[in-house]
Parts: structure tokens; C-alpha cells; sequence
């Protein structure tokens, strides 16, 4: 068993566990993974029908801190319920990617050369999935310290929930909303990051997979020599690619954009906050949330677009005059491939990559200057 098919092993349960939340499968599975979405399902239903109460009996009364952040968290939650809810449509096609994935980790490539370029990639993605799932959990985790701790010593912040049936002043009950705000903020922030992750490993694996094929182009000079049927290789590599790229494109098409949307609505408030509380830090965590909801699809957008613009420029380097006729045919129908646009789109419509999440970015800042300016 090769390094790189030994550390994708290890991460599928947690793939098979990342998956399964995303797309709320409560029915197949391991029973620890069922139970554990389950919990966290009847966890979440409760808490947001707790803000929801907590809005209701806020409407009519004065607008201040505490019912915006309040009303900005409902906005935010709703947005991801409904992306769960998407994700459950498109079950099948996450667990087509996957397999799909884990064909590519059980491939053995008979030539040293080209097997070290799948190990090298393959290695790399899983490296850089393992870093991005520590640092995503650290800075999750500081979110929910940070901002569990301002909201409790903070009176204009204080209790974003409303427990339905109980009514008491006990110092002993109020101590305990507290935590327990604590608690579900932090299940709330748990399952976007799961979410997020499981996305994130599959648009890693799609950006390996591209490099791969890349580095096979590059070797093609000496490899067409030696091997013939060098270029069907490249071929059945490309194809794949671009039905993985396909089906990831479907998967995120309509989450990315209310991802995208949740963003812009997190730097709106909290830029709007920032003017008007410009040394409160807990608004500025408010920020890194907006980052971390959408920032991770757009570089992977980015990555893709750049690598498939990439394979074309790599075919036009080797040297294709010195084929033969039949070899010069195949590789026009690779080129032809390589030369179409690749990418991840919004709603399909909307480029996903860094260029939006710059303008996101923009319109919130630009929009929360007039407003500010206007309010002077």
C-alpha cells in the first residue's frame, strides 16, 4: 500500500463522518455518526427556534446591539440550514466525487516516475487538508471563546436565546443561559466548519488531481518515446478531471452562493459595527467568521480556474511538431479539451474565485461608507 492511499484510510472515516453531516444522511452510516447528527440536529433545531423567539419578542421594541446580533446569527443560521437542506439533494453526487477520489488514491502506476508525480501531489493535498482542519478549528474556537465572553460580561450584548416556558430571575438560571448560549454557539459554529471541511478536502483532491495531469504533460516528451499509449493516459487522467471538476461544480452551484451571500451580510454588520465601535475587538471577529464562511471555496475556485488555464500553455511547450500523425490527431483532442473553461460558478452564474470575494468585500465596505457618511 502506497504512503499516500495509507493517509486517505486514515481520513475516510472522517470524510464518510464530514459527508454525512453535510448532507444530514441520519439513516446509513455508523451508528456513532448517526447518533452524533442526530444530536446535533435536535441540538440546532432548539436553538434556532430559541432566536427565532428571541426576534419575535424583539420586534417593536428599541433596535440596539443586542437585536442585531441577534437578527444577523437568525440570518446566518437559516442560510446554512438551507444549504444542508440543498446538500441533501445532492447526496449521490458527493458520494460519486468521493469514490471517484478514492479511485484515484488506489491507482498504481507501473512507471517509478509517474507514480513518485501521484505521491508528491496526492501527499501534498493530504498535507494541506490537515493543516487548514487545525487552524480552521483554532480560529472556530477562538470565535466561540471570544465572543461567549464578550456577550456575557457585556450588557448591551448579553442573551441573543429566549428559553420557551421558563420565566425566572434566579441569578442561578441566568448563569446557566449564558453557558448554555455558550454551548450552542459553539455546536452552531462546529457544524459550519464541518460543512466547509468536507468541501474543502474534495476541492483539494480535484486541485491534485489537476496537478497531476499537468505533470504528466510536462513528462511527455520523454514518456512518448518509450510508451506509445502515453497519450491515452492523458486522456482517461483529463477526462476524469473533468468530470470531477463537473461534479463538484454541481455540488457547491447553489450553496456557494448563499455562502457568498452570508459573507457579504457578516461584513455589512460587521463593518457597520466597526465604524460605530471602533475598538470593540469582538467586532472584528465578526470579520474572520465572514472570512472563514466563503474565503475557502474562492481559493479553491481560483485554483482551478488557474490550473486548467495552465494545461492548455503546458501543451503548447512540448514538442508536438515531432509527433507522429497518428500521435499529432491525439493530441489536438487533448488540446480541444484542455482549452475549454473550467471552473466553479454560483448559481451558475457567478464565477467563484478570489475576484468575487474581494468585490463582496468592497460592496460591504462601500455600502456601510454611505451609510455612515449619511448618518453624520
Amino acid at each position: 500500500m502506497t504512503s499516500y492511499l495509507e493517509e486517505f484510510v486514515k481520513v475516510k472515516p472522517l470524510m464518510d463522518y464530514l459527508i454525512a453531516l453535510s448532507t444530514l444522511e441520519v439513516i446509513s452510516g455508523s451508528t456513532k455518526n448517526r447518533l452524533k447528527i442526530l444530536f446535533l440536529t435536535i441540538s440546532l433545531v432548539f436553538y434556532w427556534y430559541s432566536i427565532c423567539i428571541h426576534v419575535k419578542n424583539s420586534i417593536g421594541l428599541q433596535i440596539n446591539i443586542n437585536f442585531m446580533w441577534t437578527f444577523l446569527l437568525w440570518i446566518m443560521f437559516n442560510d446554512y440550514v438551507v444549504i444542508m437542506i440543498l446538500n441533501v439533494f445532492k447526496k449521490n453526487k458527493f458520494h460519486q466525487l468521493m469514490q471517484n477520489i478514492q479511485k484515484m488514491f488506489e491507482e498504481e502506476e507501473e512507471d517509478e516516475e509517474l507514480a513518485d508525480i501521484s505521491k508528491n501531489n496526492l501527499n501534498f493535498s493530504m498535507k494541506v487538508f490537515f493543516f487548514v482542519n487545525r487552524w480552521e478549528k483554532r480560529l472556530a474556537c477562538s470565535v466561540v471563546i471570544i465572543g461567549s465572553t464578550y456577550f456575557r460580561f457585556n450588557q448591551d450584548y448579553g442573551l441573543i436565546m429566549d428559553f420557551p416556558y421558563i420565566h425566572s430571575n434566579n441569578v442561578l438560571w441566568r448563569e446557566s443561559q449564558y453557558i448554555l448560549q455558550s454551548i450552542y454557539f459553539g455546536l452552531m459554529t462546529y457544524t459550519i466548519l464541518t460543512v466547509n471541511m468536507g468541501i474543502i478536502f474534495l476541492g483539494l483532491q480535484v486541485i491534485a488531481q489537476l496537478n497531476i495531469l499537468n505533470d504528466y504533460i510536462k513528462v511527455t516528451n520523454e514518456k512518448i518515446k518509450t510508451d506509445p499509449n502515453f497519450f491515452r493516459k492523458i486522456i482517461i487522467r483529463h477526462c476524469s478531471v473533468i468530470e470531477n471538476v463537473n461534479l463538484l461544480s454541481e455540488i457547491i452551484s447553489k450553496t456557494s452562493f448563499l455562502q457568498l451571500f452570508a459573507s457579504c451580510v457578516v461584513f455589512l454588520f460587521g463593518f457597520s459595527f466597526i465604524m460605530k465601535s471602533f475598538s470593540t475587538f469582538v467586532n472584528y471577529s465578526m470579520l474572520l467568521a465572514g472570512v472563514m464562511l466563503s474565503l475557502h471555496i474562492c481559493i479553491i475556485g481560483e485554483f482551478i480556474r488557474y490550473k486548467t488555464d495552465e494545461l492548455s500553455e503546458t501543451l503548447y511547450l512540448t514538442n508536438w511538431h515531432e509527433l507522429t500523425l497518428k500521435d499529432k490527431k491525439t493530441f489536438l483532442i487533448i488540446l480541444g479539451m484542455a482549452q475549454r473553461e473550467y471552473g466553479l460558478k454560483a448559481a451558475g452564474m457567478y464565477d467563484v474565485n478570489l475576484y468575487t470575494f474581494v468585490q463582496i468585500i468592497k460592496i460591504a465596505f462601500s455600502y456601510c461608507a454611505v451609510l455612515y457618511s449619511l448618518s453624520k
